[in-house]
């Protein structure tokens, strides 16, 4: 999960940096002109999101605090989705890409805690 945040946050970064989203209403093809980068970032989001419920699963024979991190690395990913969804639709603001921080480095810590909580 950690290795995949990483490819995440230098996707976003990549994005933030070099990639031009087009503003909301524009539509789904506009959002594919823009290239893959945008695609990217999205689809490893759902990769993630898919991955921290499996993560959350694998934690349940470690007692509580295990999942109790895995969770907080769940809702971490799924505020740092919240932040995106609301990036792309709501005219993409700076309060939105400050929730995909937030979720980020919660859901870092999440599973930084986890794997010191299993070891």
């Amino acid at each position: 999960m950690l290795g995949l945040l990483a490819v995440q946050f230098l996707l976003g970064m990549a994005l933030n940096l070099y990639v031009t989203v087009p503003p909301f209403g524009a539509g789904m093809a506009a959002m594919m002109r823009t290239g893959p980068l945008v695609m990217m970032h999205m689809m490893l989001g759902m990769v993630l999101a898919g991955g921290a419920l499996l993560a959350l699963a694998m934690a349940l024979p470690w007692g509580r605090r295990a999942v109790g991190c895995a969770a907080a690395g769940l809702a971490g990913i799924l505020v740092a989705g919240l932040g995106g969804l609301l990036f792309l639709l709501g005219g993409q603001t700076s309060g939105a890409s400050y929730l995909m921080a937030v979720g980020f480095l919660v859901a870092v810590a999440g599973y930084v805690a986890e794997i010191v909580t299993v070891r």
